[in-house]
């Protein structure tokens, strides 16, 4: 039985070979099996060529293509397969990772310090903010404090004519409910992204 990159995994590296960065996947053996194979891409599209490497286990491996390539996404996928079952040799050992270079810098965070603190003292207090987070419109986050069990609902929403809403609550303690609540404010500005949507 051989390993193989899933169809979901798949359909994740189409839209992935249209931005350049670094993303995380598995390859399995099919079908049904627990047996699985981590590895770790990294794309720099470019014009007219798109570079990819594959870091797997102890080795990398890299190819070149064309950006415009309809199937790129197929020849990678079978690149990575040949990979995984021992098919394709020679590749330069993966650098040891105490010395590693970040190949991508962190990104910026999401929400400024003064989001962050007034999404703390909403916790706490209840309360609404209109966050801005580099899109078009705001991220709209109400918060009502629960009692007598220690917990909030949260509704937070993007968008005007067909906002994306979520709506949910956390019981527990301040920590859980402010990572929670920053999580769903993350996943909401992913999926007003189409292309970070499509790649998640």
């Amino acid at each position: 039985m051989n390993f193989a990159l899933p169809e979901d995994n798949l359909l994740r590296l189409l839209a992935q070979l249209n931005m350049t960065g670094t993303f995380n996947h598995t390859v399995s053996r099919m079908p049904y099996s627990r047996e699985q194979v981590t590895f770790r891409i990294r794309i720099e599209r470019g014009n007219p060529a798109t570079a990819v490497r594959i870091e797997m286990g102890e080795t990398v491996h890299s190819m070149d293509m064309k950006t415009d390539d309809p199937e790129k996404h197929l020849k990678v996928a079978d690149f990575i397969d040949a990979i995984a079952n021992g098919r394709v040799d020679g590749g330069e050992p993966a650098p040891p990772r105490v010395t590693r270079v970040p190949l991508l810098p962190e990104p910026d965070a999401l929400l400024s310090t003064d989001q962050t603190n007034r999404l703390r003292y909403m916790v706490r207090h209840g309360g609404f903010a209109s966050l801005e987070t580099g899109l078009a419109l705001p991220i709209n986050v109400a918060v009502h404090r629960t009692r007598p069990v220690e917990g909030v609902t949260i509704i937070a929403s993007i968008g005007t004519a067909k906002p994306r809403t979520k709506c949910f609550t956390v019981r527990g303690d301040q920590y859980e409910c402010l990572k929670r609540l920053l999580s769903s404010i993350e996943h909401l500005h992913i999926v007003a992204t189409p292309q970070r949507a499509a790649a998640a």
